[in-house]
């Protein structure tokens, strides 16, 4: 089909008010210029500062979706957000890399809600085949510590075929500047910690800036540092915890 946006896909919950998961992924896809696509995994009970339950989607309808989706539209790239569980989102990366092995696939993770509700425990963790099929992953510094341990020179050790962005916002030496991990050097992306400021649902924003600049074919470099861009503002776009999201093309 054509368009004269590229197409980029988010998969990811239904957050009500908009301010994180697939509705939030689709105002950032829009307003960067491309055409925003959604596949739902869960259906959230929450506010803006208070997540309070979660009804899961199917993992068959999701890869029904997921299928569908991808033999009918040319993705260059694809976001994945809240998942049920570390075995569904082993398969939807599966199904994805089978319908197009050259797709960037860009991991956010996760693992505890901004209210502190948990989703995730490293039970049933593949993490070799996260790093050998992920383009990107974007913890936070706590997930990090999840994920990989303490110290981020553990990548220099492991080597993954994946890049990882360490997001700053926990960072504790220099809150605000991301780390990234890409063909085995490091460096840095330059931030501020606005006084503490932030914002429901930055890391969807984020994980999600960097997919759609992916899918308009800027480098992985160019592309975490434009979304830190687009992040800072839509932090710094009003007083409440909900962004408001501006043209940053």
């Amino acid at each position: 089909m054509n368009n004269d946006r590229p197409y980029c896909l988010s998969i990811g919950g239904y957050d009500p008010t908009a301010g994180a998961g697939v509705l939030a992924d689709i105002k950032t896809v829009e307003m960067l210029g491309a055409y925003g696509m959604g596949i739902i995994t869960s259906n959230t009970l929450q506010t803006d500062s208070l997540f309070i339950d979660v009804d899961w989607v199917s993992i068959e309808t999701i890869k029904k979706q997921l299928e569908t989706l991808m033999k009918t539209y040319d993705f260059k790239a694809l976001k994945i957000g809240l998942i049920q569980n570390f075995e569904m989102l082993h398969q939807i990366i599966s199904v994805a890399r089978y319908l197009n092995p050259q797709l960037k696939i860009v991991w956010d993770p996760i693992l505890k809600s901004s209210s502190g509700f948990n989703f995730h425990t490293k039970d049933a963790l593949e993490l070799n085949f996260l790093e050998d099929n992920c383009t990107l992953i974007t913890p936070n510094w706590n997930e990090f510590e999840t994920l990989w341990g303490a110290d981020p020179e553990i990548l220099i050790e492991r080597q993954p075929k994946s890049s990882i962005l360490l997001k700053g916002g926990h960072r504790k030496d220099k809150t605000g500047c991301d780390l990234l991990y890409a063909n085995g050097q490091f460096s840095e992306i330059a931030g501020e910690p606005f006084g503490g400021k932030s914002k429901h649902g930055t890391g969807c924003v984020l994980s999600t800036a960097i997919t759609t600049y992916l899918t308009k074919g800027n480098s992985l470099a160019d592309s975490c540092t434009q979304a830190k861009t687009y992040v800072e503002q839509f932090i710094l776009s009003n007083d409440t915890n909900l962004g408001y999201h501006h043209d940053n093309k």
